[in-house]
C-alpha cells in the first residue's frame, strides 16, 4: 500500500508518460465497447436507469442493431416525445404493414425525449443497411433546438453513439469540435448518472436489479381539458415562438445534413409530419408551420425523398391527444394504421427497398 501511495505522488516525467501510455488504450477500449455495440450483450433491463430512460434505450437498441443486424428490412422512426407517443410499438407497426399486404419487416421506434436532429443524425450514422428505411419525424418542436444542444451529441450527449460525419458537419458549420474525436465525455456522464440513479440497488440489495422501460409514460397522465390545451397554444406563441424564429433555419440546415448523410449511406429516407392537435391549434401556428415546412419540402425535393403529411386527413380529435402533440392510445392506433398504409404503398411502388 505504501508503494502504491508513493507511485501516486511520483512526479517523475517518465512515470507520468508510462501511466498515460497505459491509460489511453484503456479509455479507447471503453469507448470501443460502446461504439461497436458490444455493450448491448448486457440485457437492456440492466442498463435502464429509470422507467422513462429514452436515451439509454435508444442507444442500446442502435448498438444491438449494429452488432446483430436483422435479417429483414428495417424501419425506424426518429423524433422527440411526440414521435415516441405516435405509434403503439415497432413490432405492432411491422404487423400492420404485413397484414396490409406489405413485406415482413422489423420496426423500432427510436424516438426519444427532446431528440435533436444531431441525435437523429448519430442514429442514422450507426444503423445497418439491411435495407433500412428511416422515418424522420418533423414538427414545430424539432425546429426550436439551439446549436449548442445539437453540438453536444458530437461528444456522446445524450446518445452513446459516435458519428464522424456529424462532427465534420458541426466543425464546417461552426468551427467547433474540430478535435472532438471521442464520445468519452458522454459515456462517463451516462455512467455517472447510472450509478447515481441506481445506488439504492447496490446499497440495499448488493446487486443491480432489472428495470422495466415504459415506452409510453404519458399514458398514466390525465388528458388536459381543452381549455388547458388552448392555454398551451398561447404559451407556445409567447414563450417558444421567439426561440423558434431564432433557430429554425439552423435546425433546417441540420435536417438537410441528416437526410444527405442517410442518402449517402444508402438508406431509404422518408420525412414524416408528426401528429398535432389541429382541433385546438387551428390556424394559430400557421406562420411557424409555413416557416419550417417550406424548407422541409425543399429538402425532400432536393434529395428525392417522400414527405408524408396525413394529419389533416385523419383529423384525430382533441380527446385523443394528451395536449397539443402527444397522442393517447386511441389516437396512436389511428395514426399508426395510416402510417402503415403509407409504408405499404411505398414498398409496393418500389420507393422503399426490400432487398439490397
Amino acid at each position: 500500500m505504501n508503494s502504491f501511495r508513493r507511485g501516486l505522488r511520483n512526479r517523475n516525467p517518465l512515470v507520468l508518460v508510462v501511466a498515460l501510455a497505459l491509460l489511453v488504450p484503456a479509455l479507447l477500449g471503453i469507448q470501443s465497447w460502446f461504439t461497436s455495440g458490444a455493450w448491448s450483450a448486457v440485457p437492456l433491463q440492466r442498463w435502464v436507469r429509470n422507467p422513462t430512460d429514452d436515451y439509454m434505450v435508444v442507444s442500446w437498441i442502435v448498438g444491438r442493431l449494429k452488432r446483430d443486424p436483422p435479417g429483414l428490412p428495417l424501419v425506424v422512426l426518429l423524433g422527440g416525445s411526440s414521435g415516441r407517443e405516435a405509434i403503439v410499438s415497432g413490432p405492432s407497426l411491422a404487423r400492420e404493414v404485413q397484414s396490409g399486404g406489405g413485406p415482413q419487416i422489423e420496426a423500432f421506434n427510436l424516438s426519444s425525449r427532446m431528440q435533436r436532429y444531431a441525435q437523429s443524425w448519430a442514429i442514422v450514422d450507426n444503423l445497418p443497411d439491411t435495407p433500412t428505411t428511416v422515418l424522420v419525424g418533423v414538427n414545430l418542436g424539432r425546429f426550436t433546438t439551439s446549436p449548442k444542444s445539437n453540438y453536444n451529441q458530437v461528444i456522446g450527449r445524450e446518445l452513446l453513439l459516435k458519428s464522424d460525419s456529424l462532427r465534420r458537419w458541426v466543425n464546417d458549420y461552426s468551427g467547433e469540435h474540430e478535435y472532438s474525436y471521442t464520445i468519452l465525455p458522454g459515456i462517463f456522464s451516462a455512467l455517472t448518472s447510472y450509478l447515481q440513479q441506481r445506488e439504492n440497488d447496490l446499497i440495499s440489495k448488493g446487486r443491480l436489479r432489472p428495470r422495466t422501460y415504459r415506452p409510453h409514460p404519458f399514458d398514466r397522465r390525465r388528458a388536459l381539458p381543452d381549455e388547458e390545451k388552448r392555454k398551451l397554444v398561447d404559451k407556445w406563441l409567447t414563450r417558444y415562438y421567439p426561440a423558434f424564429k431564432k433557430v429554425h433555419e439552423f435546425d433546417a440546415a441540420m435536417l438537410d445534413g441528416l437526410i444527405a448523410e442517410g442518402k449517402k449511406r444508402g438508406l431509404d429516407m422518408v420525412i414524416v409530419e408528426l401528429p398535432w392537435n389541429r382541433e385546438i391549434i387551428g390556424d394559430a401556428f400557421d406562420a411557424a408551420v409555413a416557416a419550417y415546412q417550406g424548407p422541409t419540402r425543399a429538402i425532400a425535393d432536393k434529395y428525392d425523398v417522400p414527405y408524408l403529411d396525413f394529419n389533416d386527413e385523419l383529423a384525430i380529435p382533441s380527446e385523443d391527444f394528451l395536449d397539443l402533440s402527444h397522442l393517447r392510445p386511441k389516437g396512436r392506433a389511428i395514426w399508426q394504421a395510416e402510417l402503415a398504409r403509407r409504408l405499404t404503398a411505398l414498398y409496393e411502388d418500389g420507393t422503399l427497398r426490400t432487398q439490397l
